[in-house]
């Protein structure tokens, strides 16, 4: 059975001068597959895992894997990965935020409505 990695992309956040075609290529480049765009312009995309990549951390669903760096060949070596555990989620939707940058759209919304944000954060382990 295949194990599918998830991404998606904010085409609203990038520069204007940008193509969204040219991200979404680029995207499909490197092995990733569009699965839909949203209605406010949120990308989904998705590529199987390879067979050597390590199991599946137990709490992975409070995680977004983010890599940095790209060595100047442009392939994976060099490349490290940190994970950024999320911070809040909208349990209607299922959107989360990690807490870093900017506010997310759906919980800067909630916030302006005068809702409490606290109660969209998500219970972690002590570890």
């Amino acid at each position: 059975m295949s194990e599918w990695e998830y991404r998606k992309i904010d085409l609203n956040q990038h520069r204007p001068q940008d193509d969204e075609l040219d991200l979404l290529n680029a995207a499909g480049a490197d092995g990733w597959e569009l699965v839909g765009i949203t209605s406010n312009n949120i990308a989904y995309m998705k590529r199987e895992l390879e067979e050597l990549a390590p199991p599946p951390i137990a709490h992975a669903g409070n995680s977004t894997p983010l890599t940095r760096g790209v060595n100047a060949g442009g392939n994976d070596a060099g490349r490290a990965t940190t994970e950024v555990k999320v911070k809040y989620r909208d349990p209607a939707t299922n959107e989360t935020w990690s807490g870093r940058g900017r506010m997310t759209r759906w919980l800067k919304r909630k916030q302006e409505a005068g809702e409490d944000i606290d109660k969209y954060l998500v219970e972690t382990d002590s570890e």
